[in-house]
C-alpha cells in the first residue's frame, strides 16, 4: 500500500475524478438524489424536553463513495425529513433517559425490516416490518450508555450476507452517559458493497468489494490532524457483512468498550484491552482511545488486504474487467491512488516543543534483500527476504517466511532494505513505536518536506529506528500485499531485553501467513512457518511461550490447542508485543482468533506425553492448517 505525498495527493484527486467512467443507473431525465457522506458529528432529529423526535425515510440514492466527481451507483439509504439522504444513516445521538420516537417511511419499491430501535441493552430485536410505501412508528428509551447501530434490509437477509443495494442501510447509535458533557469523540461507520452473485449466496468471501468509512473510500476519507500529546477517543461500527482487523499505525489503543447494536458493556480490567491491531467482528462496536504520542504521518486502517487494496474500487465493481486488465492498470497507475483504498484513515501529529537531540549508540546493522524465486510455496513464484551476510546472496534464493530479526530494545538498528523485484515496495514494522519516516507505508509516512519514497527496482532505502519495547513483531510488505505479502515478503521480528530474552529452545514462533499469490478474485492458502504440515516438538512438563504471530492478510484465523475432543490450556502474557497486566495474564482455555496483523504470546506446559495439535483455519471455509505437536517424555524420566 503506498499513497501519494500530501503536496501531490490534490493534484491527483483532481484528475483521478475525472479519469474514471461515471455510469448511469437511471436515466439523466430523472436523476436520483445524490447521497451526502455523514461524517456522524450531527445528531439527527429534534430533541426537546428529554424527549427525541426523528422523521427517517427509506429512498433510492446516488452514490459516490470515492470522488463527488467519480463513479457511482443506486444505492438504498436512510435521509431524515427535510434533508439529503445520507451514507451511513442519520446519527441518533441522545443522553441516558430519553425517549425516542421514530417515524420511519419506506419509499421503496420492495418491503423493508429495520432493526435496532429498541431499549438497550437487549437480548432480542423488535424488527420493525415495513411494506412497500408504508410507514411506522416507534416509541422505546435510549437504555443504557454505549455504541450502538440500527439498520435495515430489503433483501430479508442478515448482516453476513447484506452485501447489495441495502448495504448501507445503516445509521450510528450513541447513547452517552447522564450528567457529562459530550466526550469529543469521532463515530466511523464501516459499510461494504458487492455485486458479487456467490458473495450475495454466502459462498464466497465477497470478492470484487468495496468498503467503506462514513461513506467513503481512501484516500477520499477524512483526515485528523493532532498535536503531540492529545489524546484521542473514536468508535468503530462494522455493519458490514466482514470482520475488520483494524491496525493503528505508530501507537498502541485501548479498547474501552465492545458490544453489538443491540447491547454494549465496558471492558473489565481482567479483559485485554491494549491493542495496536484488534478484531471488530460482524455487527460489532468498539470505543478506543489513544495518545498520540509521536508527530508524523500515520493510518488507522483494516488489515484485510482486500478491504485497503487499490484494485477495490467501484467502478472495478460496475464494469466486472478481467482480472488482468485490473492488474495491468494497477500496474501502471500513479501509487498512491493505485495501491491503497477502502477502510484507511490518515492521521497527521504535529510536532509539540523542541525535541534534543539524543547520542544513540552504535546501530545494529543489517542488510534485508527482497527478491523472486520461480518455486516458492507448492512451487509457485515466491517473493520474499534473504539477510545478507557477507556475499550478496544467489538472485533467486529466498527465505519462507523470511529470517526472524533479533533485535534489542533501546538499541538503535539500520536495516538496509535492498529491492530486486522488478516492481516497487515497501517494508512496515508491524507494531513497532517508532518514527514515522521509517514506519513503510511509501509517500505517507514522514511529515510535510521529508515523506518515505517507495523502494524502487534495484534501488534500497535505509530504515533507521531504536525499539522502545520488547516483544513479538512482524515486518511485512506495505505494497500490493495481496502479491508481495501473500507471496512471501513477511517475516517475524523479535525485540529483546534483560527480562524478555529469546531462547529457541523454548520461545517458539508459529507464524502464519500466505502461501502464495492471490487478488480481489482469489484467496491464496494458508502456511504455517513455511509449510502445509507444520510440526513442533515439546518436552513435557516443560514451560514453553508460544509467539503466534497472524500476517495472512486475506484471513481471520480461529486458533485452538488440544485434541478432537479436549482444549487445553495456556495463559496470555503478551498482545501485540505489549506485556499484559497481571490481571489479565491469567490461564485459561487454548484458544483465540485472530485477524491480520494481531499476535499473542501465551505460556503452554503440555503435562504428558503423547500427540496434540494447534488446530488453525479460517472463520468461514477456506484453508484449514494443523500443526501437529510431539509431546515427549521429560529427558529425565527418558533417561531412567
Amino acid at each position: 500500500m503506498n499513497p501519494p505525498s500530501a503536496v501531490l495527493l490534490s493534484s491527483l484527486l483532481l484528475s483521478f475524478g475525472t479519469a474514471l467512467p461515471r455510469p448511469a443507473t437511471r436515466s439523466d431525465s430523472n436523476p436520483l438524489a445524490r447521497a451526502t457522506s455523514n461524517d456522524n458529528r450531527r445528531s439527527a432529529g429534534t430533541f426537546r424536553n428529554g424527549k427525541l423526535e426523528l422523521k427517517l425515510d427509506i429512498v433510492n440514492t446516488q452514490w459516490f463513495p470515492e470522488d463527488e466527481s467519480g463513479p457511482s451507483i443506486a444505492m438504498q439509504a436512510f435521509a431524515e425529513e427535510g434533508r439529503s439522504p445520507e451514507i451511513p444513516g442519520p446519527m441518533i445521538r441522545v443522553p441516558e433517559g430519553t425517549e425516542i420516537h421514530v417515524t420511519i417511511r419506506n419509499s421503496l419499491a420492495q418491503d423493508a425490516v429495520v432493526h435496532g430501535l429498541v431499549t438497550h441493552p437487549s437480548s432480542t430485536d423488535n424488527a420493525l416490518k415495513i411494506p412497500a410505501g408504508a410507514a411506522r412508528e416507534v416509541t422505546f428509551q435510549a437504555g443504557a450508555a454505549g455504541t450502538y447501530f440500527y439498520w435495515a434490509s430489503t433483501t430479508n437477509t442478515s448482516l453476513l450476507y447484506r452485501v447489495a443495494h441495502d448495504s448501507q442501510l445503516t445509521g450510528a447509535f450513541v447513547v452517552d452517559p447522564v450528567g457529562l458533557a459530550r466526550p469529543g469523540d469521532r463515530v466511523f461507520v464501516v459499510g461494504l458493497f458487492s455485486e458479487d452473485k456467490d458473495s450475495a449466496a454466502g459462498l464466497t468471501p465477497h470478492p470484487r468489494e468495496i468498503a467503506v468509512f462514513n461513506g467513503k473510500s481512501w484516500p477520499y476519507t477524512e483526515r485528523f490532524t493532532f498535536s503531540q500529546g492529545d489524546t484521542v477517543r473514536w468508535r468503530v461500527i462494522d455493519a458490514s457483512a466482514a470482520p475488520h482487523p483494524m491496525h493503528l499505525h505508530g501507537f498502541y489503543f485501548q479498547t474501552e468498550r465492545t458490544g453489538t447494536f443491540l447491547a454494549d458493556t465496558a471492558l473489565p480490567h481482567t479483559a485485554i484491552s491494549q491493542a495496536n491491531t484488534r478484531l471488530v467482528p460482524i455487527g460489532g462496536t468498539m470505543a478506543i482511545r489513544f495518545v498520540a504520542e509521536r508527530p508524523g504521518n500515520w493510518l488507522f486502517h483494516c488489515h484485510l488486504a482486500l478491504h485497503v487494496d487499490g484494485m477495490s474500487k467501484l467502478a472495478n465493481i460496475i464494469q466486472v474487467r478481467p482480472q488482468v486488465e485490473m492488474e495491468r492498470e494497477h500496474m501502471h497507475a500513479a501509487h498512491g491512488i493505485n495501491e491503497m483504498a477502502g477502510l484507511i484513515l490518515g492521521i497527521h501529529v504535529l510536532p509539540r516543543g523542541e525535541h534534543p537531540v539524543v547520542k544513540d549508540l552504535e546501530p545494529k546493522r543489517l542488510r534485508l534483500v527482497i527478491q523472486s524465486a520461480p518455486k516458492g510455496y507448492s512451487n509457485k513464484p515466491a517473493i520474499g527476504f534473504v539477510l545478507q551476510q557477507g556475499s550478496p546472496p544467489a538472485k533467486d534464493s529466498v527465505m519462507l517466511p523470511g529470517p526472524t530479526l533479533l533485535l534489542e530494545r533501546g538499541r538503535p538498528v539500520r536495516i538496509t532494505v535492498v529491492n530486486r523485484l522488478d516492481v516497487a515496495t515497501s517494508v512496515h514494522w508491524h507494531g513497532m513505536e517508532i518514527e514515522s519516516y521509517p514506519d513503510g507505508v511509501a509517500g505517507w509516512s514522514g511529515a510535510p518536506g521529508r515523506i518515505a519514497p517507495a523502494i524502487q527496482p534495484n534501488d534500497s532505502f535505509i530504515a533507521e529506528f531504536t525499539p522502545p519495547r520488547a516483544g513479538t513483531f512482524i515486518y511485512h510488505s506495505h505494497i500490493n500485499e495481496l502479491m508481495q505479502t501473500n507471496s512471501g515478503m513477511y517475516g517475524a521480528l523479535i525485540v529483546i531485553d534483560s527480562t524478555h530474552a529469546f531462547d529457541p529452545g523454548m520461545d517458539k514462533i508459529i507464524l502464519v501467513g500466505g502461501g502464495g499469490p492471490g487478488n480481489v478474485e482469489m484467496r491464496s492458502t494458508g502456511m504455517v512457518n513455511g509449510t502445509a504440515f507444520p510440526q513442533l516438538d515439546l518436552e513435557a512438563g516443560t514451560t514453553y511461550r508460544l509467539r503466534i504471530i497472524q500476517i495472512h492478510p486475506q484471513a481471520v484465523v480461529v486458533f485452538r490447542l488440544g485434541n478432537d475432543s479436549t482444549t487445553s490450556r495456556w495463559t496470555p502474557v503478551a498482545k501485540d508485543g505489549a506485556d499484559l497486566p497481571t490481571e489479565q495474564s491469567t490461564e485459561r482455555s487454548a484458544s483465540t482468533t485472530m485477524g491480520a496483523g494481531e499476535t499473542g504470546d501465551f505460556l503452554y506446559t503440555p503435562r504428558k506425553p503423547g500427540l496434540e495439535r494447534l488446530y488453525m483455519h479460517t472463520r468461514l471455509a477456506g484453508w484449514y492448517v494443523p500443526m501437529l505437536i510431539v509431546v515427549r517424555p521429560p529427558k529425565k524420566l527418558a533417561a531412567n
